[in-house]
């Protein structure tokens, strides 16, 4: 990547030997409202097969990113992108069909590609082929502080400090990573020392809490971020609502005051969540200002009984509400997990004493890969969005007509034509303003239910020095380069 986010979310460079700065020569808004930006990369970069990289690999991954078939050419950056070239190798230069804040922190949406490895296949047009490319699995080729020795898929992964990384060899020699899908297994190795990180998530809230206990002061280190948004998606799309009262936005209230997030807090983490009603997190520099403007709707049976009565139901004598003999159930759709069950009950259990019956189905792993699965469900649909990175206003396009993880098929025009300003406004403040807007209309129409963040959980062992304590969880290997384990 051209830049790198550190693990307090400040971009630096990395491939490059600066960032452009907006309204100099390296990032310019042109009169015809385009857009450029230039990139000096360092001298004498390498692949890890030791091949020079040269600009020219980025206006190759261009070329990559933005054929259709391939599956990316509609997420940001690439759309905006116009246009790269390399008047020289070490020379990126980026034309913008419009103003795009991120410009000058792309980071991991947009990586290069080695094209003296890919470009052979990509030129014959298979795009199939193409994609099953050893280059995307057991023969990597990349640019990072270390390079693959060897992959065995779903076991390990084993690689070697990269002499030619652009920050410096890495001053750990050797790297093995593990895939340990249980977390009792991965808690349970990182307590006898077997493994001396482990990285976002292989590890949940309850079992760092033990962790922690057990090391005490001197024994390691876990950090624990509340990054990822917990939400139900509510059925919006008229065909496959069910009950129509979801199309209301009285209805979809009525079930967001039906949720009980103390009791998620209490149950789950022990009364130490980040509950929350909003995607937008705490480090997002206006949150004060989002957390005033957006509707709040607390656990409250009054209020379901009022709103449900407005919509025609009462409740039977049976205790469950009902309109024209039919019982209200809300389908629920639930992915597996431990920590997801217990969400599940609680949520159901406490919409039962309030009078709405529920019918739950557990997606499976494959249908998690099936857009047409998670978007066709009847009532609610309980999901997570990617972590909440730079205060959660990327999960803000979640949200637009069309988007692939509008799981609900909420769709409004304001809302498109206002993240569709905010994509192109390069000013702070007002882009502050937009989220504030965004993130009210979001919570006034209920467009989803937010629950809460999920903790990231990252933890390391006194034999390893370098991490940041304090860093964004998923950003705390930003500087591995740096680690020592001794």
């Amino acid at each position: 990547t051209l830049d790198i986010d550190d693990g307090q979310e400040n971009t630096h460079p990395y491939l490059a030997e600066a960032l452009p700065q907006l309204n100099s020569d390296s990032w310019r808004v042109l009169a015809d409202g385009k857009m450029e930006t230039i990139w000096h990369l360092r001298p004498n970069l390498t692949w890890h097969d030791g091949t020079p990289f040269s600009a020219n690999d980025f206006v190759f991954a261009l070329q990559v990113y933005k054929t259709p078939e391939l599956g990316l050419s509609t997420g940001a950056p690439f759309p905006q992108i116009e246009d790269i070239t390399s008047p020289d190798a070490r020379t990126v230069v980026f034309r913008w069909a419009k103003p795009f804040p991120q410009a000058a922190a792309l980071g991991n949406d947009f990586q290069a590609l080695p094209s003296h490895v890919l470009k052979p296949g990509f030129d014959q047009g298979d795009m199939a082929a193409f994609m099953n490319h050893p280059f995307w699995g057991p023969q990597y080729v990349g640019l990072g502080p270390y390079k693959l020795d060897r992959w065995d898929p779903g076991a390990s992964i084993d690689a070697a400090a990269f002499d030619g990384h652009t920050l410096g060899r890495p001053k750990i020699d050797r790297i093995v990573i593990r895939f340990v899908p249980d977390e009792n297994t991965a808690l349970t190795t990182l307590l006898a020392g077997d493994v001396q990180f482990s990285t976002d998530r292989t590890i949940r809230f309850e079992q760092a809490q033990l962790l922690q206990e057990r090391w005490g002061a001197t024994g390691g280190t876990t950090i624990l971020t509340p990054a990822q948004p917990r939400h139900m998606a509510i059925q919006q799309r008229a065909e496959h609502a069910n009950p129509k009262l979801l199309l209301d936005v009285r209805g979809r209230q009525a079930v967001a005051h039906a949720i009980d997030r103390q009791s998620l807090n209490e149950a789950l983490f022990m009364g130490q969540g980040a509950m929350s009603e909003t995607l937008i997190t705490s480090f997002f520099p206006a949150y004060a200002d989002v957390d005033r403007a957006i509707g709040k709707v607390p656990f409250d049976g009054g209020e379901v009984t009022r709103l449900l009565g407005s919509l025609g139901y009462t409740k039977g004598s049976d205790g469950f509400f009902a309109v024209g003999g039919e019982h209200l159930t809300l389908g629920f759709l639930q992915e597996a997990g431990d920590q997801t069950e217990r969400e599940r009950t609680i949520i159901t259990d406490a919409w039962r004493r309030l009078g709405i019956d529920s019918q739950t189905t557990v997606i499976s792993s494959t249908q998690l890969r099936d857009n047409q699965v998670r978007s066709s469900f009847p009532s609610v649909y309980s999901t997570a969005a990617s972590s909440g990175v730079k205060g959660g206003t990327k999960n803000l396009q979640n949200f637009t007509t069309g988007h692939t993880s509008n799981y609900g098929g909420w769709s409004r025009d304001d809302y498109d034509r206002l993240y569709a300003t905010f994509s192109s406004t390069l000013d702070t403040n007002e882009r502050n303003r937009q989220v504030v807007q965004m993130a009210k209309e979001l919570t006034d129409e209920v467009a989803f239910i937010m629950l809460f963040f999920n903790y990231n959980v990252s933890a390391y062992s006194s034999a390893v020095t370098g991490p940041d304590p304090h860093a964004f969880d998923t950003l705390v290997d930003w500087n591995i380069q740096e680690w020592q384990l001794s």
